[in-house]
């Protein structure tokens, strides 16, 4: 694109060029015109005196002295290349064809005397220009002079042709070098006129170069470029303008992006497009605030962990793990459990963990093994990165979002950090409200005596277990448990010494079956174990076990030492009933059916124990 400064000196060049042509056009053509028409009155004036002068000599008799006549005007009119006078028919016949000079020589000259009208013409090659004009001679009375006296002819008649031939060669050579002289004093003027012209708008050339400079560089997302004119018009009103909005554009995206490093708690990398920066950071942060409000109705810590994967994988992050801190058992539970990227002792002992153990992030970019646990490290060096981002959960940290990423994404990690760990400071006290709901939860079907689930958390399980257990056509094996005259230890030892068995017993019913099994305290010194998956007909055998433990157990405690025992009954579902109640009801009736027998023994539920028909 052309600046405006090629733009006016292109325009200019062409105006003055067009007006120095149409100057010198006009003006070669007036001078032609004016020498022209000189030549040509004076032609006519030479013409009608030499006719008057030729008329005068023949009426005074001295005829013959007419080339002498003729050769003064030549020699009086140096531009007169030739004259001469041409004799007509009329003259011939009655003085004969006379010299050879005045006989005629051209078609123009015969014409002439045939029509008697005059003939004019400009002759121009390129080293000569002549004027020809041949005036006819008539018969004719002028003034006093009466030409009728002296030829036999009627009044009118062409006795002849005068021909007169100037040359206007150094009349076009003086013309065009006015012409040349012109064209120098036009090119000076116009090279000072260019340059009054540039020396004028130099100041407005560079200040729109500088205009739009900076409106370029506006445009990418650059406002620093600023506009000086050194005027007094509306160029420097333009010029204050561009700045003032340039210093306000700069402060606002400034402000702003002072607001946004304050919201997310950090600086953010900026590239050299303020207003691409500004755009993104806007749009980042309404993705958060939208994010928060979506997980706000989260029903539970899963849905929001679902959130979090898919967060990382809109942020094109591929390597990543979130663990969850179990304070009770201060271990880590890794919650995605595909890769795993710390060794195992960190899922065992949670303190073995950097990020838990000192609440801080934990970056690796500068000491490779910043934390040894990291699965890739070895004797001090990793070739991946790691930055593990700690979410605190009730004043602790409870959640862990660990990044890993090679050497290449190392950059557009750390242009991502700031934003991540935004999106964490929101859903920070979401995860801490679900905990605690959860925490509640479970506080609610949980014994606080025995640490074992309760009645509540069995009839919340029931309907979903059972039907599990008829899809997979499996077994769960029901064994109802109670303490062998349990009340008589209140009685006689208090209810402290009471509790402590409740526990011991709890304890021995948690170890003697398997993880997936399940231990309810009923209520009062009563227990539900649930074997859930057992072959059928196993369940009497892991009763048995389970009697011979507590019948096993001696109690020390407060100074006394005792031993208990325990009556267990035993029904299985789907097999008993179909109701899962109906065989809760029906290990209930073997149990009776135990301590009505002796106690301290394992009761398999038979049908003939129910008499009735429905439950």
């Amino acid at each position: 694109m052309k600046s405006i400064r090629s733009k006016l000196l292109l325009r200019v060049a062409v105006l003055l060029f067009i007006l120095f042509l149409v100057n010198q056009i006009l003006e070669y053509k007036s001078f032609r015109e004016v020498n022209i028409n000189h030549v040509k009155n004076q032609s006519s004036v030479i013409a009608e005196i030499v006719r008057d002068s030729l008329t005068t000599l023949m009426e005074i008799g001295k005829i013959d002295k007419r080339d002498l006549f003729l050769s003064n005007i030549k020699l009086e009119h140096r531009n007169i290349e030739e004259i001469r006078v041409i004799r007509g028919d009329k003259v011939v016949q009655q003085y004969g064809e006379g010299s050879e000079n005045e006989k005629p020589k051209t078609e123009a000259e015969l014409k002439v005397l045939q029509t008697g009208i005059p003939y004019e013409k400009l002759e121009e090659t390129f080293d000569k220009v002549s004027y020809v004009l041949i005036l006819p001679y008539k018969a004719e009375p002028i003034n006093r002079i009466n030409c009728l006296k002296c030829h036999n002819v009627e009044a009118g008649a062409v006795l002849g042709a005068i021909y007169i031939k100037t040359d206007l060669t150094p009349v076009r050579s003086f013309t065009f070098a006015n012409l040349i002289q012109t064209t120098f004093m036009s090119m000076f003027i116009f090279l000072m006129t260019t340059f009054v012209i540039l020396r004028f708008f130099q100041p407005y050339t560079e200040f729109f170069s500088r205009l739009k400079r900076g409106l370029s560089k506006a445009k990418d997302g650059d406002f620093s470029e600023r506009v000086f004119i050194n005027t007094n018009d509306e160029a420097k009103e333009v010029a204050d303008t561009y700045n003032e909005t340039m210093d306000k554009l700069c402060n606002t995206l400034t402000a702003i992006e002072n607001r946004v490093s304050y919201l997310i708690g950090g600086n953010i990398n900026k590239s050299s497009n303020a207003l691409k920066d500004t755009y993104m950071i806007v749009e980042e942060l309404v993705k958060i605030y939208n994010f928060k409000k979506i997980v706000e109705k989260d029903a539970s810590k899963e849905d929001i962990y679902l959130r979090l994967r898919k967060l990382m994988k809109d942020m094109n992050i591929q390597q990543y793990s979130i663990y969850e801190v179990d304070t009770e058992n201060n271990k880590l539970i890794d919650i995605d459990e595909e890769t795993k990227w710390c060794k195992d002792v960190v899922f065992l002992d949670a303190d073995q963990c950097r990020v838990k153990r000192t609440g801080s992030e934990v970056v690796s970019e500068e000491y490779a093994c910043v934390c040894p646990n990291f699965i890739k490290c070895e004797n001090g060096e990793a070739e991946e990165f790691f930055t593990c981002i700690p979410i605190y959960v009730g004043g602790r940290v409870g959640i862990i979002l660990q990044l890993i990423y090679d050497k290449e994404s190392r950059v557009n990690i750390k242009n991502k950090l700031p934003f991540i760990e935004a999106y964490l400071r929101e859903v920070a006290p979401v995860i801490e409200a679900k905990s605690y709901m959860e925490k509640l939860r479970k506080q609610s079907l949980v014994d606080q005596l025995t640490g074992l689930y309760n009645r509540r958390f069995l009839e919340e399980l029931i309907p979903k277990l059972s039907q599990q257990t008829i899809r997979r056509k499996s077994t769960i094996g029901i064994l109802m448990v109670d303490v062998d005259f349990f009340k008589q230890v209140n009685d006689q030892y208090g209810h402290d010494v009471g509790d402590t068995v409740l526990k011991r017993v709890a304890d021995i019913l948690n170890k003697s079956v398997r993880e997936a099994d399940i231990v309810v305290r009923y209520g009062g010194e009563e227990f539900i174990v649930l074997l859930v998956d057992v072959e059928k007909g196993k369940s009497v055998e892991i009763a048995e076990k389970i009697r011979k433990k507590v019948e096993n157990m001696v109690i020390h405690t407060d100074g006394v030492t005792l031993k208990k025992t325990v009556s267990i009954g035993v029904s299985e579902f789907p097999h008993d009933s179909d109701r899962f109640w109906q065989c809760i009801k029906f290990a209930d009736i073997a149990l009776y059916r135990a301590k009505e027998t002796g106690r301290n023994k394992v009761v398999r539920f038979e049908k003939s124990m129910w008499e009735r028909e429905e439950y």
